[in-house]
């Protein structure tokens, strides 16, 4: 058993990438000696672990054991960062965010291929995170650099470069936010000006793959809230999640003794046919949003409104002001174990 100062091994399955030409298979939980953890890929095993009170989140290279302090604290945390996130705050934000959306894209040339991120995305991500957090910085986008390496960390969590770079990052980071819910502070900053943007390009790139969705969309624009849910359950961001049991633990066929950690495959998950009709598919009628990525139970993400709002609000008139936006480069990737995202998306626009 392994003890909690060892870091496991690098957790990687190519099929889980989101350029794989193979969709993932899910599979019955094992222990993986590599890693020295419990591997869990199938959907019902994931949400059964995501609900465990005894297993309790912890980074996937981590060298720490989970306190109960430190879970009663992310606990209030959360029940803090829900009450902020409001459906009529959330709405607000929403209006706010298509306005400067729909402004930029009017902008946008179609006469040379243009970098959906660069161009569209992370100014609309900047602009809303500048509001949300309520940072005190004449010029946010000079920010954006520590934001990036954070992420970046979280990316690629085997990386000791990335950590301590992101060490340094995060104390410049702190002083220019206000007081209030840490999720909403530097680390929501983090969130909607990286994260988000990450997000977009893994559901982008999938749409652009199949344009006959995006086809599908231009034509009939009320399909945009289950066209979002789908994106996200067939390309969201977060490949995997770590969890650590508190104490001994039989789930699903797997003896979990205390300290051993839980891998979760989320993106094997949203792709298992028990769930799922035809799940290397996309369909953005796709009926059911049962999909993990944003998690499940008492720790499910918290801003899960807040990012599929600003999905919906970017990627609406996105495809409803052009009828197409085909890829005028190959995507080169960026990110690590946890989640791999487009560096950039050319794309040439289309009326």
């Amino acid at each position: 058993m392994p003890t909690p100062t060892e870091i496991p091994s690098q957790a990687s399955w190519p099929q889980d990438r989101p350029d794989s030409p193979h969709p993932p298979t899910p599979e019955a939980p094992y222990f993986d000696d590599a890693l020295q953890a419990w591997v869990f890929s199938r959907y019902s095993d994931v949400v059964a672990a995501m609900r465990n009170p005894l297993l309790s989140p912890v980074g996937l290279a981590s060298s720490k054991t989970p306190s109960p302090l430190s879970d009663k604290q992310r606990h209030a945390m959360r029940s803090e960062t829900l009450a902020i996130l409001s459906a009529s705050q959330l709405r607000l934000w929403k209006k706010q965010a298509l306005h400067h959306a729909e402004q930029l894209l009017t902008l946008l040339p179609q006469d040379r291929p243009i970098d959906l991120l660069g161009e569209y995305a992370r100014p609309v991500c900047l602009s809303l995170a500048t509001t949300v957090t309520g940072v005190r910085h004449d010029d946010p986008q000079q920010l954006c650099p520590h934001a990036r390496a954070l992420s970046l960390s979280s990316a690629d969590p085997y990386n000791p470069d990335l950590r301590a770079q992101a060490k340094s990052a995060s104390a410049t980071l702190q002083p220019y936010f206000p007081p209030g819910p840490e999720t909403l502070r530097s680390s929501g900053f983090v969130a909607l000006t990286q994260t988000l943007p990450f997000l977009l390009g893994n559901a982008w790139f999938a749409l652009l793959q199949h344009p006959h969705e995006w086809d599908r969309l231009h034509h009939d624009p009320h399909l945009i809230e289950s066209a979002v849910h789908e994106l996200i359950r067939f390309a969201g961001l977060t490949r995997v999640l770590a969890r650590q049991a508190t104490a001994d633990l039989h789930l699903h066929g797997a003896h979990i003794r205390k300290d051993q950690r839980v891998i979760l495959r989320l993106t094997a998950a949203n792709k298992d046919s028990e769930i799922f009709d035809h799940p290397g598919n996309l369909n953005i009628t796709r009926p059911t949003t049962k999909h993990l990525s944003f998690g499940a139970g008492r720790h499910a993400c918290t801003g899960a409104g807040l990012l599929r709002m600003m999905a919906i609000a970017t990627t609406a008139p996105l495809v409803s002001r052009f009828s197409a936006a085909p890829l005028a480069r190959n995507v080169e990737w960026q990110g690590g174990a946890t989640f791999l995202a487009p560096r950039a998306l050319w794309v040439h626009l289309r009326s």
